[in-house]
């Protein structure tokens, strides 16, 4: 072999010899995971209203903290995005995702209205190999995906999570109850968010959320019948002219 040639194939080794260490060394300087704030459940198009409440086929966004970003991005670094649901006693510290979800029994990604799951995603690029990745907003997901009893009568967290080679760095999370229900359609389950700040909207409270509306269409009624009975007076009057 030449020199030229040795010296090329040597540059060549060498090139990837620092790529590797690189991705090792990034990875070998992940910090200790750590919760970095909660994941609030809201509404997909208002996102600073807290839904406390749903079903099913409930559509919800999940709000990060303000600046929520992964260590690095992932067009630099290699960050992904991940979303878990998994009982409440799970450690979402020690998750690691596969393809579709978190390994792990019970253990699931949320599900887009798309039913596409919000897993492996990547973060906004930097212009700064190591700068934070933010997270940019989360789609409207909803459980109805889930056929019935996926999801069993139990608390679970909820949450987003940061990953580098499919390992948790940073995560968000809440708290969600879900109570089997026969009735409702299509995943036969409800939840609530019991620490929603200030109670949050009733989603599916459908058994109020009629009353107004109700309301307003009695008076309306009211007022016709009112106007109606005032005018046959009034033609009555006429008709019968002064005697």
């Amino acid at each position: 072999m030449s020199g030229r040639r040795v010296v090329a194939a040597a540059f060549g080794w060498t090139a990837v010899g620092m790529l590797v260490f690189g991705v090792v060394a990034a990875h070998a300087s992940v910090d200790a995971p750590v919760r970095a704030g909660d994941a609030v459940i809201v509404e997909p198009s208002h996102v600073d209203h807290p839904i406390a409440r749903g079903a099913s086929a409930t559509l919800f966004s999940v709000r990060l903290p303000d600046g929520a970003a992964c260590p690095g991005d992932s067009e630099h670094d290699q960050w992904r995005v991940q979303s878990f649901i998994a009982p409440i006693e799970d450690d979402p510290a020690t998750f690691t995702y596969n393809v579709i979800a978190p390994d792990g029994e019970g253990r699931y990604a949320l599900y887009l209205e798309t039913t596409r799951p919000f897993i492996n995603m990547v973060t906004q690029s930097n212009s700064t190999v190591g700068s934070p990745g933010q997270i940019g907003g989360v789609p409207s997901m909803s459980f109805a995906v889930f056929p019935p009893g996926t999801l069993p009568t139990g608390r679970y967290r909820i949450g987003i999570a940061c990953t580098l080679f499919h390992e948790t760095a940073r995560y968000w999370d809440s708290v969600l109850d879900i109570t089997a229900t026969p009735s409702d359609q299509p995943g036969q389950l409800t939840w609530v968010a019991p620490n929603a700040p200030d109670g949050g909207s009733k989603a599916d409270d459908s058994s109020t959320s009629w009353l107004p509306i109700a309301a307003a269409g009695a008076l309306a009624l009211l007022a016709v019948a009112w106007a109606v009975r005032a005018r046959r007076a009034g033609l009555q009057l006429r008709s019968k002219g002064p005697q």
